[in-house]
């Protein structure tokens, strides 16, 4: 490792660009992430359910971790608090990626607020949670993602995008469940243009689109009523 003394503005204290020099040959660099990125796919392809959309494998906060263990990298919560935009509400969480030894390498800031389709009406205890997951993650994602792309994944952690398109690979609900969907709305007074812009309001145009893993928390939030029915739920 080249040892250099780095050029440091007076004023702000950034290091200045011109400054910097290599701190180990180039394809050291490379084969030692090499090493990791093929430990990782061992790793990833083990995986049951997988994040995909569009034909790209997105990592989840725990594949992030694993890949932060090759390293000495783990990230922990600096701070986490309440936030309220409008009519808007959630929680802020700050973290770092930290090495074995204490010294801090990344920040991160991330949100998670109930104007998002797949947050609404969930307890702030899980926002707040998924608050600090997404921290952690972006934290790793700063000093790691470069590794997770010589891998073949997307660099963007899969808690990041959309709601909408995590359903894509995850298994959907079978015609028979869908069926129920609509006899417990229809118990339950829902008519068709109001059980429509409810579920728009997960993340959804029609009940095909609901995932396995949604499917029970659906069904109990369905069975709070609607009101009068002026029609069916079919």
């Amino acid at each position: 490792m080249t040892d250099t003394a780095l050029l440091v503005h007076q004023d702000t204290g950034e290091v200045l660009a011109s400054s910097l020099t290599l701190q180990q040959v180039p394809a050291d660099t490379l084969a030692e992430a090499q090493r990791a990125a093929v430990a990782l796919q061992e790793v990833i392809r083990r995986k049951a359910k997988p994040v995909i959309f569009n034909g790209e494998q997105y990592l989840e906060f725990e594949d992030w971790q694993t890949l932060g263990r090759f390293y000495g990298v783990t990230a922990k919560v600096d701070v986490v608090d309440p936030v309220t935009f409008d009519h808007v509400g959630g929680f802020c969480a700050s973290a770092v990626a930290i090495l074995a030894d204490g010294r801090v390498i990344s920040r991160a800031l991330a949100y998670c607020t109930n104007d998002e389709a797949n947050w609404r009406g969930r307890p702030r205890f899980q926002l707040a949670s998924m608050a600090q997951t997404r921290a952690c993650v972006k934290a790793l994602r700063n000093v790691l993602s470069w590794v997770v792309v010589l891998a073949g994944y997307k660099g963007t952690p899969a808690e990041e995008i959309e709601p909408q398109r995590r359903v894509e690979g995850a298994g959907l609900i079978s015609k028979a469940q869908q069926q129920r969907f609509f006899a417990v709305a229809k118990a339950q007074g829902w008519t068709t243009p109001a059980l429509k812009d409810w579920l728009q309001g997960y993340g959804y145009t029609t009940s095909s689109q609901i995932p396995v893993g949604e499917y029970d928390r659906l069904i109990k939030a369905l069975e709070v009523p609607e009101g009068p029915a002026d029609g069916d739920a079919a």
